[in-house]
């Protein structure tokens, strides 16, 4: 048996096949043995057992090599896939806004994180919805995104929930007013089993318990197990999305797991005053919880700020110390400098004034010279009278 290798075209190589050594005629086990070189001295039963080893040992390299092949090869169809998809859906989304350059400004702007914080989005319908949810996949400045009377439904729900995978900044998600039946909720609620940053959900007026004309929780137990999981949702709109006395049953027990959501609207529905009352137990119970977490949080809050001000006046009181160190350190070299150039310049002077004080000197002792010098002329020539 050998390792499988590429095929060309879209033909796969074949699965290895596990070979049993007891499953082998006598010519065909004696051939295996030649081939294995196999004394032929071995008794059966531990020939057997030889060749069981060696089948064993040829299938697990084989199938590994098979397994690597079969990996790179779904690697590379699901990126060709991918390729494709997106290549699909970008042309999509581009026939989709060209009848429509409010929407491609918008998608454009979010695409280019240019966007208010809070985002409002009205008059889409399926196509422009999928192409600004799927700007929106990779969009870090909106942190409250509201998509409520869009008409969104099945058609775009695929990108809905790959919005709410992706997307790790959207904080807050209005989704009211649409059409999202039991199969859209049950996928946003895998999508949901994801995210980790979404705070606020409204699913106002969608008619989430029923798919087409009949009634269906699936996707609403789905939901349920999302919220009974979930440590970052907070607040939860379901006002007028046609929860019955089951919905409701379901919804309070899920809640009992539930330690995050404190906000809840349920309005409009028709769940029994038992539920409701479990519900409302719960709630106030989180809102407890989320009281003394927020208190808690605020004193620690203040703590680290009043560490982190004593901190920066011990730091600043060292950094004084520092310029004050560093300014008599500055101080005391400008002092030498001063000093240095004083005394050079008072060499200077004192050399000046020995310098004036030889010139006067020896000009002193010039003018005495030529003085005596002019009295002796002076006397010569008064004797030389006389002689005469």
């Amino acid at each position: 048996m050998k390792p499988p290798v590429a095929c060309s075209g879209d033909a796969l190589p074949e699965e290895p096949h596990h070979r049993d050594a007891n499953s082998l005629s006598t010519e065909d086990l004696r051939s295996e043995m030649v081939r294995y070189g196999i004394p032929a001295h071995e008794s059966v039963p531990n020939t057997l057992v030889i060749l069981q080893k060696k089948f064993d040992d040829e299938f697990a390299l084989h199938m590994a090599h098979y397994t690597k092949f079969m990996e790179r090869y779904k690697r590379k169809k699901n990126q060709s896939e991918l390729e494709a998809k997106m290549a699909t859906d970008a042309a999509a989304d581009a026939a989709a806004l060209d009848d429509h350059p409010k929407i491609r400004l918008l998608v454009e702007s979010i695409q280019a994180n240019e966007t208010d914080a809070t985002l409002i989005v009205r008059g889409l319908n399926d196509a422009t919805a999928r192409a600004v949810l799927r700007a929106l996949c990779f969009n870090h400045s909106v942190l409250s995104l509201d998509l409520a009377q869009n008409n969104l439904g099945e058609s775009v729900v695929r990108d809905l929930a790959r919005l709410i995978r992706t997307n790790k900044r959207l904080a807050s998600l209005d989704l009211g007013s649409n059409r999202l039946n039991s199969r859209c909720l049950a996928d946003v609620a895998s999508a949901l089993a994801e995210n980790a940053v979404l705070t606020a959900l409204s699913l106002e007026c969608n008619p989430i318990t029923v798919h087409g004309n009949t009634s269906d929780l699936s996707g609403f137990e789905s939901f349920c197990g999302y919220i009974a999981n979930t440590t970052t949702l907070q607040s939860l709109n379901l006002f007028r999305t046609g929860l019955n006395i089951e919905a409701g049953r379901i919804l309070a027990k899920s809640l009992l797991f539930n330690e995050s959501i404190y906000a809840m609207e349920l309005g409009c529905n028709a769940m029994t005053d038992k539920e409701m009352e479990v519900i409302g137990v719960q709630m106030a119970e989180n809102r407890q919880l989320h009281d003394e977490i927020a208190a808690k949080l605020f004193h620690t809050k203040q703590a680290i700020e009043a560490q982190a001000q004593a901190k920066a006046a011990e730091h600043a009181l060292e950094r004084l110390k520092i310029e004050t160190d560093e300014w008599h350190k500055a101080n005391a070299a400008e002092r030498r400098a001063q000093h240095e150039i004083d005394r050079a310049a008072d060499a200077k002077r004192r050399e000046a004034d020995d310098a004036r004080l030889r010139k006067a000197a020896y000009d002193r002792e010039m003018e005495r010279r030529l003085q005596a010098e002019e009295a002796r002329l002076k006397a010569e020539a008064k004797a030389k009278k006389k002689k005469k």
